[in-house]
């Protein structure tokens, strides 16, 4: 069955929305697309009335993925997703130097789970992976494609 069905955004539940856009803003390169406050609808789309919610969308330079960063007024309690807990999520970005923005992201503070990794198996085989953790721990996984080349641009 085919269907028209696209990506619409992706959104990230965060407890400091401007620490949370330098790191993908200065750090990944994504581009801020719209901030706003949200209004009382989101207190019944939530299920917390009353709850406000600040979002800011961000996107990537070719506009192909949107990510929202969403901070809500008194969160409920936060799992750790740098554990790869079960009902966490990883973002993932690819066609980067990813030893560059390694070397960036930990330049500017920013930790990661290992030193970049050349997997022997699977899609990646022969290039490079790493895990990314971003201020609220969530993992974000840099895929340097077997073969690609500083000058590629997909």
């Amino acid at each position: 069955m085919k269907t028209a069905i696209r990506h619409h955004h992706t959104a990230l539940h965060v407890t400091d929305m401007e620490r949370s856009a330098r790191f993908y803003v200065e750090g990944l390169g994504l581009t801020r697309v719209q901030a706003w406050t949200s209004g009382p609808y989101v207190g019944e789309l939530y299920g917390r009335p009353n709850v406000k919610v600040k979002a800011l969308m961000l996107s990537t330079g070719d506009g192909t993925f949107n990510l929202e960063l969403v901070q809500v007024e008194d969160p409920p309690p936060a799992v750790n997703p740098s554990e790869a807990q079960p009902g966490t999520a990883h973002l993932a970005f690819t066609n980067i130097d990813l030893r560059k923005v390694y070397a960036r992201m930990t330049a500017l503070g920013y930790r990661a789970l290992s030193e970049p990794v050349a997997p022997t198996s699977g899609p990646v085989s022969g290039g490079l992976l790493i895990y990314l953790l971003d201020p609220d721990g969530n993992r974000v996984e840099l895929i340097q494609p077997p073969g690609w080349q500083p000058g590629d641009r997909s």
